[in-house]
């Protein structure tokens, strides 16, 4: 049923951080199940992307990329240290720095094509045009948590 904007409230509406946290699972399940052969998860893939595009790469910054706490983000790098994927490394000051070895360069090649093609079917099944005005949304959505976290 499609409801008219002017007969919206916010107490009618979903919670916001319930809708895309049901959301979010239920896409990185489909891309999971889409990169299982890989032996790398979606997760570990957007990870070490990240940090394959911009090595080397302070932790502050990756954080800040992944929108992740400190904390969370060193308990993602954990597996991916002892997989030999990243290698951390000294930066300024008490300042870490992190890098994909060899062997993290080859996993992200190996699980590309896997991810290529959940994204695809998935933003083919949803719309191109939808897509990208959701992208939109979603990091206004960022944005404006984050500078309320700030106030």
């Amino acid at each position: 049923m499609h409801m008219h904007h002017s007969s919206l409230t916010i107490d009618g509406l979903t919670c916001v951080c319930n809708a895309l946290r049901k959301a979010s699972r239920s896409v990185t399940r489909f891309y999971d199940e889409k990169m299982e052969n890989t032996g790398i998860s979606l997760a570990q893939f957007a990870v070490l992307r990240n940090i394959g595009r911009r090595e080397p790469l302070p932790l502050m910054d990756l954080a800040h990329i992944l929108v992740m706490d400190r904390t969370t983000l060193y308990r993602a790098l954990k597996p991916l240290a002892r997989e030999g994927w990243i290698a951390l490394d000294d930066g300024h000051g008490r300042a870490k720095t992190v890098r994909l070895t060899s062997k993290g360069h080859e996993a992200v090649a190996n699980s590309t094509d896997a991810w290529h093609a959940a994204q695809r079917s998935l933003v083919e099944r949803f719309g191109l045009d939808r897509w990208a005005t959701t992208e939109t949304a979603l990091q206004d959505l960022v944005t404006i948590s984050q500078e309320a976290t700030t106030q």
